[in-house]
């Protein structure tokens, strides 16, 4: 009986793996020949059972090659154009300032007054003179950036006297022009006539 299985199931054994090995190898002459012809950069071999499949390695060119693409361009010119040129300075202001307080030909009740004035268009900062002659021969001066200065503690005015007060803009690019002169009286103390 077992000789008769053996006859009967022969063919089909020794049939079968003759079949499958051909079946194999025509597939993968396929793939790799269908890959190579639509994709030449990426065909790749079959693996076969058993084997790991050889990784290819990259060269030191082809890796400089793909970190120069990834670095993004330096604009060497434009930086040094920018560094060599210094920026222009803006034009001293043009206008005059206009005088508030203290008022022309009034009275200070203050030997400390704080002067007040509108401001100049492109003015940054204000110089403040006073004098007591008109000829502005005896002059203290103030540096300002806002639009009022008061007569410091250690210069107080003298009561009774007559001043006379200006202002004038300025900025980056120098001075304005001074403004009309106005004056003030201090006022006397009511204690000592």
């Amino acid at each position: 009986m077992e000789r008769l299985l053996t006859l009967l199931f022969a063919p089909l054994l020794m049939a079968t793996p003759k079949k499958k090995k051909p079946a194999k190898r025509v597939v993968q002459r396929k793939l790799t020949k269908t890959t190579k012809r639509t994709h030449p950069k990426k065909a790749k071999p079959i693996a076969r059972a058993g084997k790991k499949r050889a990784q290819p390695k990259a060269s030191a060119s082809a890796k400089a090659q793909r970190e120069k693409v990834k670095l993004p361009a330096q604009p060497t010119t434009v930086a040094q154009t920018q560094v060599s040129e210094p920026a222009p300075k803006p034009a001293p202001p043009t206008g005059r300032a206009i005088l508030i307080s203290p008022e022309n030909d009034k009275f200070a009740d203050s030997v400390h007054p704080t002067f007040r004035w509108l401001s100049v268009g492109g003015a940054t900062r204000y110089e403040v003179a006073w004098s007591d002659s008109p000829d502005w021969a005896n002059s203290y001066a103030l540096i300002s950036i806002a639009t009022e200065a008061t007569v410091p503690v250690e210069k107080p005015l003298r009561r009774g006297v007559t001043y006379y007060w200006r202002v004038r803009g300025g900025n980056e690019g120098g001075w304005g022009p001074w403004s009309t002169s106005a004056s003030f009286r201090v006022l006397e103390d009511e204690e000592n006539p």
